[in-house]
């Protein structure tokens, strides 16, 4: 009897034993682990918010099972402005030397070589002005103003007195006075021939042009030149860098240099000037230069004498191919430029001042090439579709040069990394692009 009562005792300490560890195990397993199926670094014990997302918490049972299905729909619970879910062929950029036309937006400029001054040689007083307004065409020999001036009526009377006495070596001598007082050779022949000492005399041009009083420079909007219709073309940011269209840094364009259009000059009839007074100058545009920007690395393109061909914008077929005369480096708003400036013959007056142009060089560049369907232009910026996870992520990249069919994005893509072939093909159209930065 006492032997079925001790064993039946360590029966049911063994069965006590048996429950109580079931029971601890079931505990063990019950317990429920929350976390983010976008972060699964994120882990609460409860429900709740990922603080980095804002996704409600799903649950995850401590071993894990649940943390990799949660894991394997990351690209299912993205939105379609961040990430794309495609069988779209893949390309890697290839790296190496590719034939380039290089365009470079520019304009037609006063060449201030052409920069003509006109000076009164002798004091004295305007009496009749036959030039009025700013750029009014002025030829050499025109008659441009009647001036008095005692100067030139003594040099005259001292002129007749010589001849009359028979002094032809002080003769010569008054004739070249003359001569740099500003008469021309018939002048002083007529004096000579006449014997009439004219009070007023006529000065001539010696310069072909166009009357400007205003120096080469960039004025203001506020100045008179700008509000009287003055010349002048300028762009809001030199450091812009342009699309696709030439795959070049182009919405750079030099700033056109302002002269006074249709003003009335400032000097008057009347006015007396002095000897060595300016007054007012002559711009010719037989010859013209053309300007544009280019960056360092476009430079070696663009050196002295290499040959480039000028399109115009707005005329179809005006085309000329010149050299390249002066290299002038150029800083504005923080982004080093260098202003190149081509030589360009006008005597025909085709090309105006102020007329935008495009800049071709043919040229062989070092570069990081994606297919041009790879690449979606999104404003100024351009994104490609990166691969990653099974699906696509866009993401924004840099656009060097373009040759034909080619990009260079720089470094802005890794060699091995590898994007959709076709961008247009993956573009949700009723969503945004959310790309973001390698």
């Amino acid at each position: 009897m006492r032997k079925i009562l001790k064993g039946s005792i360590g029966f049911f300490l063994v069965l006590g034993f048996m429950l109580s560890a079931c029971n601890q195990n079931k505990e063990a397993t019950s317990t429920i682990i929350y976390t983010c199926p976008m972060h699964p670094e994120i882990l609460n014990e409860g429900p709740g918010i990922c603080p980095i997302c804002k996704m409600d918490l799903v649950p995850r049972d401590a071993g894990g099972s649940h943390g990799s299905a949660d894991k394997s729909l990351n690209s299912l619970v993205k939105p379609s402005n961040e990430l794309v879910i495609s069988g779209i062929k893949t390309v890697k950029a290839q790296s190496g030397l590719r034939n380039v036309d290089l365009i470079l937006k520019g304009v037609i400029n006063y060449n201030s070589n052409q920069w003509k001054t006109v000076s009164a040689r002798v004091s004295g007083r305007i009496e009749r002005l036959y030039v009025k307004y700013g750029y009014e065409q002025v030829k050499k020999g025109q008659k441009i103003m009647d001036i008095y001036s005692p100067d030139l009526l003594n040099a005259q009377q001292e002129l007749l007195f010589l001849k009359n006495n028979s002094e032809p070596e002080l003769l010569e001598s008054a004739k070249k006075k003359l001569l740099f007082l500003g008469l021309s050779q018939q002048q002083i022949n007529q004096v000579l021939r006449s014997g009439i000492i004219n009070p007023t005399v006529s000065v001539y041009s010696p310069y072909s042009g166009y009357v400007a009083e205003l120096e080469l420079n960039n004025m203001p909007d506020s100045s008179p030149a700008a509000q009287t219709g003055g010349t002048r073309i300028s762009t809001n940011n030199a450091s812009g860098m342009n699309g696709m269209g030439s795959g070049t840094n182009s919405e750079a364009i030099p700033t056109v240099k302002s002269i006074s259009t249709g003003q009335a000059l400032q000097i008057r009839e009347g006015q007396y000037v002095n000897a060595g007074q300016k007054l007012f100058s002559l711009i010719n545009t037989d010859q013209v230069w053309v300007e544009f920007f280019a960056d360092a690395k476009q430079l070696q393109s663009f050196k002295s004498g290499t040959n480039i061909k000028i399109n115009a914008i707005d005329v179809a077929d005006q085309e000329i191919e010149i050299k390249v005369s002066l290299v002038q480096p150029y800083y504005r708003e923080g982004v080093n430029y260098s202003l190149i400036k081509a030589n360009l013959p006008n005597g025909s007056r085709l090309w105006k001042v102020g007329q935008l142009i495009s800049v071709h060089k043919e040229t062989e560049l070092n570069g990081n090439w994606v297919p041009k369907t790879a690449v979606l232009q999104m404003g100024k910026k351009h994104i490609v579709f990166l691969n990653r996870d099974s699906a696509f992520v866009p993401v924004y990249v840099d656009v060097k040069a373009m040759a034909n069919d080619w990009i260079d994005v720089g470094d802005s893509l890794k060699a091995d990394q590898k994007i959709a072939i076709n961008a247009w093909f993956l573009v949700d159209t009723e969503s945004f692009i959310k790309a973001e930065r390698l």
